[in-house]
């Protein structure tokens, strides 16, 4: 068991397609603990910061306290357009990939009880509620290309090879006799990337100097949405609360290819090389959160609201397709190798990070409002768990995480104003602060966002546009001496510049 466990921090890139080993499963790990709640167009039009407001389906996933605030039953659906833009900078090389997609972020509905004006005290309204709220959103497209890179793939594969002395013959044999961890190599070795001679491992044709030219690309799908069941009330006009259960779902694959060609003029055997990963991860778990809302006066709202971690039972697949061509000495032609890897499956679970959120809103009568909450990311809290065994092989991993996140503070602020004839305009902006200790790191996101909306007594039409924009430094290869820091200064570090924009429509109907 404690090998399978192994596999996945070795083969899922024994040969990294992005970044180190290490950097690569505890960032994925990472990514799918991501809670970025995209709701409703007005959640989304006002930065989501909905924390002391509720009255929004997007509120459940937040603070449930907010469904206090209903005064009629609702129901609603949100469409939304993602556009998805990629830039990535790569050895002075700049390449573009879009990808765009229709989806419903958002649909619920809440059933009001109301009881009384609230005036002579007690509990004036309680409110059940079924929601669903998208939470991550993983589709992202991303190509780069370099040349004359002095670094390749293939010492990598000759590096790890050596280092965990694999004998040549060990490699040769099928994967069912090979452990997982080793399926890269194996394949490296027996497509002639690498060869073996005088008790150790060396790049097939490669010598100090030479230089690679570099493209790739990588498919990410999926995402997590979450199912709320809510329930709360409203006190007397001062105390809102509110508990909801989620009940998330997740998907994620990637495809990730990454091909290399000597650069014309150098000689020897290695000419060129692809490779292609394969990984798809589902999962499916459960979280609880509670919060309350406070008026101290009428204008005024203050919110808090716990989150616990989401336990999630998690399945895991990886497979790879490696091709490589070399010049035959003997032919004195360029023959090919290629070879397929079996799907290896396994099962693990994930807790995400606690969140706690604090929020301050203010209303000004008929003009508007403003509103602005805080969130505490315990990202170091993150751990993973063997599923099939109860002896606990990841300590190592977990060290890891909490070594290398931190407690990210993350920021959402929004104003909306009052026009005549119910029409409303609406303004925001997020920070989701970087969740590496190291701050070189600089992986913040930062989000825009601005909406229109109309209410009538029953029906309501929202619109809104959101621009998310962050940046995030990689090596297509592993590279010993790997440091983010000098991203901008090593050719051999890429720089992706992500820009996400979110059309968002939302219907409602009051009754």
């Amino acid at each position: 068991m404690e090998k399978r466990i192994i596999h996945w921090f070795a083969s899922l890139l024994s040969v990294s397609a992005v970044c180190s080993a290490e950097a690569q499963t505890t960032d994925e790990l990472l990514q799918l603990a991501t809670h970025e709640v995209q709701s409703t167009a007005r959640y989304s039009g006002m930065g989501g910061a909905f924390n002391a407001l509720g009255g929004d389906i997007g509120a459940l996933s937040t603070n449930p306290a907010g469904i206090g605030t209903y005064r009629s039953s609702e129901f609603t659906v949100t469409p939304s357009l993602i556009l998805n833009n990629t830039v990535t900078d790569f050895r002075r090389e700049s390449l573009s990939a879009d990808r765009t997609r229709f989806g419903v972020p958002s649909l619920g509905y809440v059933a009001t009880m109301l009881k009384k004006d609230g005036e002579s005290g007690g509990l004036v309204s309680f409110s059940l509620g079924i929601g669903f709220n998208k939470v991550a959103n993983f589709y992202k497209h991303t190509a780069f290309r370099g040349f004359d890179s002095p670094n390749s793939v293939v010492d990598q594969f000759r590096d790890y090879a050596g280092r965990n002395n694999l004998n040549p013959a060990y490699l040769e044999r099928n994967f069912s006799e090979i452990l997982p961890e080793d399926w890269s190599t194996a394949m490296a070795f027996n497509s002639k990337m690498i060869g073996y001679e005088d008790g150790k491992y060396h790049a097939n044709g490669l010598e100090a100097g030479d230089k690679v030219n570099i493209d790739g690309s990588y498919w990410q799908s999926g995402g997590t949405d979450e199912y709320t069941i809510s329930f709360g009330g409203n006190i007397a006009n001062k105390f809102q609360f509110g508990a909801t259960i989620g009940i998330q779902d997740l998907l994620y694959s990637s495809e990730i290819k990454y091909g290399e060609q000597y650069v014309e003029g150098n000689k020897g055997a290695y000419t060129s090389s692809h490779r292609t990963e394969f990984t798809k991860t589902t999962g499916f778990g459960m979280n609880l959160k509670a919060g309350i809302i406070y008026r101290p006066v009428n204008a005024l709202r203050l919110g808090f609201a716990l989150h616990s971690p989401t336990l999630f039972s998690m399945e895991r697949s990886y497979d790879v397709y490696m091709k490589s061509e070399y010049w035959n000495e003997e032919t004195k032609k360029n023959d090919f190798r290629d070879e397929s890897s079996p799907q290896d499956k396994y099962e693990y679970r994930l807790t995400t990070p606690y969140r706690v959120e604090i929020g301050l809103a203010y209303v000004m009568g008929k003009i508007g409002l403003i509103s602005i909450d805080y969130e505490l990311a315990g990202n170091s809290a993150m751990h993973m768990y063997d599923n099939l065994d109860s002896k606990d092989y990841l300590s190592a991993r977990n060290k890891a995480i909490g070594n290398k996140y931190r407690a990210s503070s993350n920021v959402r602020a929004g104003a909306e104003i009052n026009l005549p004839y119910g029409i409303m305009l609406r303004g925001g902006y997020s920070y989701y602060q970087s969740p590496y200790k190291d701050s070189s790191l600089d992986y913040a996101r930062h989000a825009y966002s601005g909406g229109i909306g109309f209410r009538s007594n029953s029906f309501f039409f929202d619109l809104a546009y959101v621009l998310a924009r962050s940046n995030r430094y990689f090596a297509p290869y592993y590279v010993n001496d790997y440091r983010v820091i000098d991203a901008d200064n090593s050719p051999d570090i890429a720089r992706e510049k992500l820009n996400v924009g979110r059309i968002i429509a939302t219907i409602g109907f009051k009754f």
